[in-house]
Parts: structure tokens; sequence; C-alpha cells
């Protein structure tokens, strides 16, 4: 059992999900509508549920390595 503070969200190996998502994939990225927007997050996510190795890193970061 480990105790976690109600928010701490670097130890939330979920936080890093979105971290990805947000600076290597639509952090630059035009966005011309929110349908283009929905699009795009949909694709960036499933390019890393392709990529299993980079998912299971976010559990062995120094924060996040108790969820492993």
């Amino acid at each position: 059992i480990f105790y976690l503070p109600s928010y701490l969200p670097e130890i939330n190996p979920d936080e890093h999900v979105w971290e990805e998502i947000k600076d290597k994939k639509l952090g630059r990225a035009s966005i011309i509508s929110k349908l283009n927007l929905k699009i795009k997050l949909q694709a960036a996510l499933q390019a890393l549920q392709q990529n299993t190795d980079r998912v299971k890193s976010f559990f062995y970061l120094p924060d996040t390595l108790y969820a492993a």
C-alpha cells in the first residue's frame, strides 16, 4: 500500500501520457476546428498506444516507480 497525496500529478503515470501528447504531438500543431483537434488527438493517442515500450517507460520514471 502506498500513500498518495490528493494532488501530485508527477506521480501519476496518466499525467505523463498527456504530457507526451501535448509536448511531442499536439503542442505545435495547428488546430483549425474542434473536429480537427479530435482527429489529431485520437491519432496521437492511437500512435502512443502502439508504442508499448514508451507507455511502459512512464511507469519507470523515478516518481512513478511505485506503480511498476
